[in-house]
């Protein structure tokens, strides 16, 4: 298993596909509703608050069976307590077994992916945007082998996809996830093919400001591949004024406060979050003005405006993403 583990993790040019078995789940028809909300807080329940929304591998209901010593089997159960019982959330499910046509080592596995996504949007700007960020992953996820470098090339075209709402974006995550299974199948008997651990991707796409004009989306993407427990996924924060459609960045927030201040308040926070991973410095020291110039996302938090980094990106793999947050009001 350790050994298949790892050949996998290098051969995450993987995804090819056989034939869909489960129907994508939708909850509610979707749209922009225009309205703009007068509730500070983008999520709809007690339970789930604002900075949970921050924690990767939402949706991904992984389960860890040991099957021997050292043995571990991974399944996805598809049913994801923290994201179905939200309400204004629609969610799609999709299931497949995935071929992967090696010549040495042909292999199968049953793959699912999950879309979660708000059924409502603040305005048309903002759903432009997200929705664009959702069709990127999609369509980046599934194109890790060369040979599928063509369909990803027309996928990426986008020809008569003109999406104006929700169900829109989880009609085409199937169309897809379809093309996919027809362009990579089985060449061989099914017998022929090593069963591997199971695979999972999942997006969420959620609100998580909204107050006057500005709000702010987290795009989650998480997936792992037979049993790489979803190393690496990554996020993308969003945040975008309502009214004129500008797109915060961390140069905007150093224009505003100046550049000593957010420099030296972005500095407080790493070295605190390598502190709490018990992580030194000598390997990534970053000075404040590195930290700003690298940040690949950025939201608006309770606590003021929070600067994010994806794995990798501040820190080694295993620090995971950096999400660092500065007392700076915003706007």
């Amino acid at each position: 298993m350790k050994t298949f583990f790892l050949m996998m993790v290098t051969v995450v040019v993987l995804l090819s596909c056989g034939k869909v078995t489960v129907a994508p789940v939708v909850q509610g028809d979707g749209g922009v509703d225009g309205v703009e909300s007068e509730v500070v807080s983008g999520y709809d329940s007690e339970k789930v608050t604002q900075g949970s929304w921050m924690e990767l591998f939402l949706g991904m209901g992984q389960v860890e069976e040991e099957k021997a010593e050292d043995d571990f089997d991974y399944r996805y159960e598809c049913q994801v307590p923290e994201l179905d019982g939200v309400e204004g959330i629609a969610r799609q499910e999709l299931e497949a077994t995935w071929y992967h046509n090696d010549e040495d080592n042909p292999s199968r596995y049953r793959c699912t992916m999950g879309l979660y996504v708000d059924k409502n949007f603040p305005s048309s700007e903002i759903f432009n945007q997200v929705e664009r960020g959702i069709d990127t992953l999609l369509v980046q996820s599934f194109c890790y082998n060369e040979e599928l470098n063509d369909l990803k090339a027309s996928l990426e075209k986008r020809k008569g996809y003109n999406p104006r709402g929700t169900r829109d974006i989880l009609n085409r995550a199937k169309s897809i996830f379809d093309a996919f299974t027809r362009a990579m199948h089985p060449t061989k008997a099914v017998s022929d093919y090593s069963e591997y651990p199971e695979s999972r991707i999942c997006i969420v796409a959620h609100k998580i400001y909204d107050k006057g004009d500005w709000a702010s989306y987290i795009i989650e993407f998480s997936f792992s591949y037979n049993g790489s427990n979803g190393c690496p996924s990554w996020a993308d924060y969003i945040t975008v004024n309502k009214k004129t459609g500008k797109r915060l960045t961390a140069g905007d927030i150093e224009k505003k406060y100046g550049a000593a201040q957010v420099e030296e308040k972005l500095r407080e926070a790493y070295e605190k979050g390598k502190k709490e991973r018990n992580t030194d410095l000598d390997v990534y020291d970053l000075t404040g003005k590195e930290l700003i110039d690298c940040a690949d996302g950025c939201a608006i938090v309770n606590e003021g405006v929070m600067l994010y980094y994806r794995p990798y990106s501040v820190g080694s793999g295993a620090e995971g993403e950096y999400n660092l947050v500065l007392d700076l009001p915003w706007p």
